[in-house]
């Protein structure tokens, strides 16, 4: 469990969800349109910025461990889980695109596997002792809740409707 929640946390990391959404927007191109750019990359980006900017005015400290740990401890503070906020913003994108453009169910799989994804990296953080559960929490809803606003207001800024 270790090694697998080890690698599984990095689902979370911004330094590899940014350039798999880059990757993501350049293999799509022809197929994704600005708004839909701006749902991956602005969801992501404005999930990481919001859990950072609520970590400093939270000033919760990171869980103290005894035992061995097999990450070194993060430098920030601990509320809300980023990882989590940022694989939350990030999957469910990808969730309310394939609900849109795919069928039925190949939307439907999308969204159990980016339910599962972000709840291995909630999980991760918490194994992992870098995080409190409330941190985890606290980071999925940030992560959803920021994406379904961003979705409704790309709707109504660039398609002229409230509706998302």
């Amino acid at each position: 469990m270790d090694i697998f929640f080890f690698y599984i946390t990095w689902l979370g990391s911004i330094i590899l969800l940014l350039p798999a959404g880059v990757s993501m927007i350049a293999l799509f191109r022809k197929t994704l349109n600005f708004a839909d750019m701006l749902l991956i990359i602005g969801g992501l980006l404005g999930a990481s910025l919001l859990a950072h900017l609520l970590k400093i005015l939270c000033a919760r400290p990171r869980p103290t461990v005894v035992t061995d740990m097999m990450v070194n401890m993060p430098p920030d503070f601990s509320f809300p889980s980023a990882h989590t906020a940022q694989a939350a913003s990030f999957f469910v994108a990808l969730g309310l695109l394939a609900s849109r453009d795919l069928p039925m169910k190949t939307g439907v799989a999308v969204w159990l596997c980016s339910g599962l994804l972000i709840s291995l990296v909630g999980l991760s953080r918490i194994y992992l002792k870098v995080h409190y559960i409330s941190d985890v929490v606290a980071g999925a809803i940030l992560g959803v809740l920021w994406v379904l606003v961003l979705n409704w207001l790309i709707h109504a800024v660039l398609r002229g409707g409230g509706h998302a």
